[in-house]
C-alpha cells in the first residue's frame, strides 16, 4: 500500500450508532463483552407543554443489546439526559424514538 490515508479512530463510525442517533464517548472491554458508553445526539431541551427552555436536571442509563462485534456481545449504555421547565415545572427525558424505531430494523452483519 503505497499511498495509505488513515483517519483517526471513531467508534461512532465502526460501530454504526449513529444510525440510531447516538455518539459513542467511551468503552470499556470486557473478557465477554464490550460495553460502549453512547449520549443521545438530538437535543430536546424545549419544554413540550408549554415551549420554554429546560434545564438540565440528571440523567438516567440504559443499557441495550447492540450488533455484536466479532463474537464477543456488545451493550450500549446510553445516558439520556431529563429536563426540568423553568415556566411550568413539568420534567421529561431527552426524545429517544428513534431507539424504538431501529430496535425491529438492527440485523446481524
Amino acid at each position: 500500500m503505497r499511498d495509505a490515508t488513515f483517519c483517526p479512530a471513531d467508534l461512532t463510525t465502526f460501530c454504526r450508532p449513529d444510525d440510531l442517533g447516538l455518539k459513542t464517548v467511551g468503552q470499556q472491554l470486557r473478557p465477554d463483552h464490550a460495553v460502549l458508553l453512547c449520549r443521545v445526539l438530538d437535543p430536546d431541551g424545549w419544554c413540550h407543554a408549554c415551549g420554554c427552555l429546560g434545564v438540565p436536571r440528571d440523567g438516567v442509563l440504559r443499557r441495550l443489546a447492540h450488533v455484536p462485534l466479532g463474537r464477543r456481545a456488545t451493550i450500549l449504555h446510553v445516558r439520556i439526559r431529563r429536563y426540568g421547565c423553568s415556566g411550568c415545572g413539568q420534567v421529561w427525558r431527552q426524545d429517544t424514538g428513534r431507539l424504538r424505531r431501529g430496535r425491529n430494523s438492527r440485523r446481524r452483519r
